[in-house]
């Protein structure tokens, strides 16, 4: 396989278990809650949190209201607590660098599904707030629909087109319709959506798995 051209080369990015890990974001916004809760009605709820999370309560912000003995319907003003919190979370340890060397080389952009002001604020907190973003909120559209990766074509154009997610349930339908290379990094064990492809259609499944972003590199130079 010949090294690719990279003027002609865009590579998207999934934001959320792709380029960090999308738990540690909810540990970030759990706790940025919990500090709310003793700002506001001077209590402590951190313990009772961990318990929550522990017994894998489905519903942790009306569990915390319970167990503060707060009304539910304050779990709406817990969860924009939660929203516009700014985030405590950082790049996997292989990406920053090489991140910072595919830009020198490639066009890059990211395309996520989420609130727009939470996934900026994502971005910001990542140190990527300058790159393109396509976020579904601010278009009105998902990953089911084309919309956005044909803008992200008609925006960067390019001979050749590479999408790199997590979530082969949503991520790589449309990219694989589009002729794009879908690429999946494998779940390290911490990832909120499974990976399990044995129930999916063939036009779900990404073209190529990765372990880490040292083989993305392998193959944007050509050697997978």
């Amino acid at each position: 396989m010949a090294v690719l051209d990279s003027v002609g080369t865009v590579i998207v990015f999934d934001l959320d278990d792709t380029l960090y890990k999308e738990v540690d974001y909810q540990t970030s916004g759990l706790k940025e809650v919990c500090r709310w809760i003793e700002s506001v009605y001077g209590l402590c709820v951190t313990a009772a949190l961990e318990k929550l999370r522990n017994t894998n309560e489905p519903d942790l912000l009306g569990g915390l209201c319970r167990v503060a003995g707060l009304p539910l319907t304050v779990k709406e003003s817990l969860l924009w607590v939660y929203r516009l919190h700014q985030p405590s979370i950082s790049l996997l340890p292989d990406i920053a660098d090489f991140l910072s060397h595919l830009q020198s080389d490639f066009k890059v952009a990211i395309l996520t599904d989420g609130r727009s002001i939470s996934q900026r604020l994502k971005l910001k907190a990542l140190g990527l707030g300058q790159l393109p973003a396509y976020i579904s909120e601010e278009y009105g559209s998902d990953k089911s629909s084309p919309v956005r990766f044909e803008l992200i074509m008609r925006d960067l154009p390019g001979s050749k087109y590479f999408y790199v997610g997590d979530n082969p349930q949503k991520d790589f339908i449309v990219p694989n319709g589009l002729g794009w290379t879908s690429v999946c990094l494998r779940d390290g064990g911490m990832n909120i959506h499974s990976q399990n492809i044995d129930s999916l259609a063939f036009s779900q499944r990404p073209k190529v798995w990765i372990n880490n972003f040292n083989e993305l590199k392998e193959l944007l130079h050509g050697n997978i």
